[in-house]
């Protein structure tokens, strides 16, 4: 199993903001895909089944977040089974969510580290937290009922109704998710202060080191490999995170593991799910793919 990769804009408040989105495999026998995909990212959404709750695989991939220093938000989905199949109240429901909201706030502060243990604990009043539909792609939150005017009974009577694809219309789905990720999680400069000494073991002192922990699109261009994908016509790409520089077409490479092999950017672009758009350049913070590299495997740099 591999991690798609799609990279969008997404506007809040009248500002377009570029996210980088990676859907991770969230069972314990993909730990390797799993902890390679933290190294790309600085947040995580964190999906919870309503009804079956935190699951142990849940607990797994959110340990391995948490270690990486990666902030997490949460999305409960399916919650149109609790109102549609089990016919729960909205008393019940809030239980149910609450119940959600605490086993997942007790991970945090079991595994993340001391400092962030208060600051990344989740709670629907601030907005961090999402419940929704992603079948039928419609989601809430706060932020998003208090946009649309919306009351929880009148979701519940949405649903319960048949009318999810009005709900869709009214808060869709990936509105509702994509500004609680711009709202709550931080973007590379911000995330690369407190995470390049987690994930990076070389000298913080040195040129790639300081350019890595200021997200320095002037410094040396280094960048980690988090997969690698064959293409049938172009052969292998190489998937990963930029820490720091700007990688252009023709950048001049090497792949650490090779020594001082160089290596020369044939081909340069950012992924939308399983396509990839060519570009001239790709600033630290982003995820590149790239063609050209020899001797490039996940996990490389």
């Amino acid at each position: 199993m591999n991690a798609a990769v799609a990279s969008m804009v997404h506007t809040l408040d009248n500002k377009d903001f570029l996210i980088n989105l990676i859907d991770t495999p969230g069972h314990v026998d993909f730990g390797g895909d799993v902890t390679r995909a933290m190294r790309a990212v600085d947040g995580a959404i964190i999906v919870v089944d309503s009804v079956e709750g935190v699951m142990p695989q849940t607990e797994t991939v959110v340990r391995q977040a948490l270690r990486e220093r990666v902030k997490p938000v949460l999305f409960i989905n399916k919650v149109d089974r609790l109102i549609n199949e089990l016919k729960l109240n909205s008393d019940e429901m809030q239980k149910r969510f609450q119940k959600v909201i605490v086993d997942v706030n007790r991970l945090i502060s079991k595994y993340a580290v001391e400092e962030f243990k208060n600051e990344w604990s989740l709670s629907v009043q601030a907005g961090k937290v999402a419940f929704g539909s992603a079948f039928n792609n419609w989601a809430i939150s706060v932020h998003s009922m208090q946009a649309n005017k919306t009351t929880f009974k009148e979701v519940v009577d949405l649903v319960a109704g048949g009318k999810q694809k009005e709900l869709a219309k009214k808060s869709p789905l990936h509105k509702t998710v994509l500004d609680m990720v711009i709202r709550h999680l931080p973007n590379p400069r911000q995330a690369q202060k407190y995470r390049i000494p987690q994930i990076w073991k070389g000298d913080l002192e040195s040129e790639a080191g300081k350019a890595m922990l200021t997200c320095d699109f002037h410094g040396p261009v280094t960048m980690m490999i988090t997969k690698m994908i064959i293409d049938p016509h172009a052969g292998e790409i190489a998937v990963g995170r930029v820490f720091s520089g700007l990688l252009r077409k023709s950048t001049e490479v090497y792949v650490s593991r090779t020594g001082s092999v160089k290596s020369k950017v044939q081909v340069l672009s950012m992924m939308v799910g399983p396509d990839r758009i060519q570009v001239d350049e790709i600033a630290a913070g982003n995820i590149a793919a790239i063609i050209g590299l020899k001797g490039a495997i996940a996990g490389s740099t």
